[in-house]
Order: structure tokens, then C-alpha cells, then sequence
């Protein structure tokens, strides 16, 4: 978001609560809607040095391995072409974009616990008791978030009755087989995987994240440490291609998976909210930092034409991403009946099951809209 607004001559902060911008073990799936957005932000190269390629993208049937192809670059490049990295590369990518616009812009250690707002302007106010005033506030933080609780309210999360698995593995430690750039995305009967390579530095590693059903489950953090004898468990049974990933794990998070209701508003005078702070959903179309990078277009655009009434530009923004970011969380939790179903549990059922849910015109449906969307350009009246 900073980014957007500083390349419009919009200046702006950033306050970020973390003490350091530090690595985060997690892999993205950048997805051609979020790819636009980044290279309407003049970073498509930085990306590219930093991203790996996908050359198809399988579906894969838990405890056989057989695979049916969902994509291949070779013939389908231009419409479904992901980007496929770490998000500590696009962390670094994006912050350093901003410090070369405003060297100071970025604000460590900064906990936002609340704000004011009159018709002439917004003042935060941060744990250390330190005020700042600014013409306008952007919530960008997080499912947790201290601004949308301040604007709306606390609204309660619910347990999906899933969690989630993330690891990460040197693909040294893996067969050949398995060290391919093919995005995997296996199915099974209550639990679903995918895996695919990303770069960190010179070292090609398998990121994986596994959802598994799960009737009990109390904390809401992305950052809980597992165990790889606890996962095994949630895999038994599973293809030995799993295992192994499993097996040979560099580091490993689990997490419960909980949503919350869709907000009707969000955007009060001149403070609004922006990815998971007013959308979080569930990770099963892999759109999360993809809505985030759509937001921050859109957004940014909307205070590019309308600098000078910015609760009318937040207005703008909130009734052009309001509808579709709604739909995407809601179709993303629909996703898991279809990732996990009773009909894979047999070889005999599982062939069909999965030739008429993944077939061409099946997955196209499922998909297509939100690929083809294009923040960079859609109208804005």
C-alpha cells in the first residue's frame, strides 16, 4: 500500500509492530490478478529473479499419487502464469521499494492501540504512548486487527473445524522425482496438500501446506511450532511423497484455521482497513495476498484521483472491493467439501470424483474470475 501511494507523490509512514522485518517461513502463491499489481508497481523483474517458474500443476490422489494435470506452462502460460515465492522475498521486495522512494518511511516496533479522527485529520496513538498525525489511516494489520476493533468493533472468530500444517524443505533432502517445479495439490478424504519449490537465497526449498480436518482447537496464530511426529499423524496413510516432505522438514507451523463474518462496512471518514483486517478467509483458493495486493491498487488509485476528500476516495475504494472481496472469502470456504470428500477415499470413486470437480470447464469456473480481474485498470466510477 505504502508503495502505491508513495509512486502517486502520496506521502505516507508505515508503522509495523514487529521489532525487525525478519524472515517469514511461508511460501505465496501470486496468482496473475496479484502479478498485475506488481508489475503496475515496477517490481515484476526484482520478483522474477526471486520467484520460480511453475511448469504444471497437478492434482494428486492422497494414498496413490496418481496425478491428472490442471496446467502446464507450455500451453497455458499467458492466462495462468503464478508467481511462486517466499513471502520473506516479497517482504524485502516491497520495503525496499519504499525505502528507495522515503528512506524513513518504515517505523519498526510501532504498536498501533488506537486513534482519533475530526474532518481535518486522524492521530494515532502507539503503545509507547507516542501520538502521530497524519491526514488519513489505513488498517493493513492483520486478522488480529487494533484498527478495525477501534473502528467496528471486536468481531468474533469462529473455528472452521480445520488446521493447518506449513513447512519447509531443502529439496536436497527429497528424491528427484520430487524436486520438480510442478505445483502438487494433493486431495484426500478429510485433509489436502500443497507443495511447491521456492528460492530462498541459493537454496531451492519445497514449501508445503497441508489442511487437515480437526474437531477441537483453541489458538488463533500463525506461528505455533509443530511437531513432525504430530503431523505424520494427521498424514497416516498418505503417499510416501508426503511423508517424506514431512519427514525431512527444515521448519514446521501449525495453526488453526477460523473465520470471521463478513463486514457490511469498512471505512469511517478517513480511516479504512485493507487485507486481512477486513477480509480474512480461509487459505483454500490461495487469495489471500492476492486481495491484499488488489486492495492496495485500488486504493491507491482511488487517493490518486481524489487526494483532497479522502473520506470520499475511501468510499470509492470500499464499493469496488466490498462485493468481490466478500465473494472471494465465500468461495474460498466452499472449497473444502471439494479439497476434502468421502468420494476420494476408494481408488474406484475417487478417478471420477476428481475428472468432474477438476475438469477443464469445472476449474475454469472456479478460478477464472478472480484470475482475469485487473485492479490496475478496472473503472472506478
Amino acid at each position: 500500500m505504502a508503495l502505491s501511494l508513495l509512486r502517486r507523490g502520496i506521502d505516507c509512514d508505515v508503522f509495523e509492530q514487529a521489532s525487525e522485518l525478519r524472515e517469514v517461513g511461508a511460501g505465496l502463491w501470486i496468482s496473475m490478478n496479484g502479478v498485475r499489481v506488481l508489475q503496475e508497481l515496477g517490481l515484476t523483474e526484482e520478483v522474477e529473479q526471486n520467484c520460480i517458474a511453475a511448469e504444471r500443476r497437478n492434482i494428486r490422489l492422497w494414498n496413490t499419487g496418481e496425478a491428472w494435470s490442471l496446467y502446464d506452462r507450455t500451453s497455458d502460460a499467458a492466462r495462468n502464469q503464478p508467481y511462486l515465492l517466499l513471502r520473506a522475498h516479497l517482504l524485502k521486495i516491497l520495503v525496499d521499494g519504499v525505502r528507495r522512494l522515503k528512506p524513513g518511511a518504515v517505523h519498526l516496533n510501532a504498536h498501533v492501540v488506537g486513534f482519533s479522527q475530526n474532518e481535518h485529520g486522524v492521530r494515532v496513538k502507539l503503545a509507547n504512548g507516542t501520538e502521530v498525525a497524519g491526514r488519513a489511516l489505513i488498517g493493513a494489520d492483520g486478522a488480529h486487527s487494533k484498527v478495525r476493533t477501534r473502528l467496528i468493533g471486536n468481531i468474533e472468530s469462529h473455528y472452521t473445524k480445520a488446521i493447518a500444517w506449513r513447512g519447509l524443505v531443502p529439496v536436497d533432502r527429497l528424491a528427484p522425482h520430487q524436486r520438480d517445479a510442478v505445483v502438487s495439490t494433493w486431495i484426500g478424504p478429510t485433509a489436502h496438500v500443497t507443495a511447491y519449490p521456492v528460492r530462498w537465497q541459493d537454496t531451492v526449498m519445497m514449501t508445503f501446506s497441508g489442511q487437515v480436518d480437526h474437531d477441537d482447537w483453541l489458538l488463533e496464530s500463525w506461528s505455533e511450532k509443530g511437531s513432525i511426529e504430530d503431523c505424520l499423524k494427521d498424514f497416516e496413510g498418505w503417499h510416501s511423497d508426503i511423508v517424506e516432505l514431512v519427514k525431512n522438514v527444515d521448519t514446521l507451523n501449525k495453526w488453526g484455521l477460523f473465520v470471521r463474518p463478513s463486514l457490511g462496512t469498512w471505512s469511517n471518514g478517513r480511516v479504512t482497513l485493507l487485507g486481512d483486517a477486513c477480509h480474512s478467509m480461509l487459505p483454500y483458493l490461495g487469495q489471500g495476498v492476492n486481495m491484499a495486493l488488489e486492495d492496495a491498487s485500488v486504493l491507491g488509485r482511488c487517493f490518486g484521483e481524489n487526494p483532497d476528500d479522502i473520506p470520499a476516495a475511501f468510499k470509492t475504494y470500499q464499493g469496488l472491493r466490498l462485493d468481490r472481496t466478500t465473494k472471494v472469502v465465500k468461495s474460498a470456504a466452499g472449497m473444502l467439501p471439494i479439497f476434502h470428500n468421502q468420494a476420494l477415499c476408494k481408488p474406484e470413486t475417487a478417478g471420477g470424483y476428481i475428472k468432474t470437480q477438476w475438469a477443464p470447464e469445472a476449474t475454469a469456473a472456479r478460478y477464472d474470475w478472480i484470475y482475469q480481474y485487473d485492479a490496475t485498470t478496472v473503472p472506478l466510477h
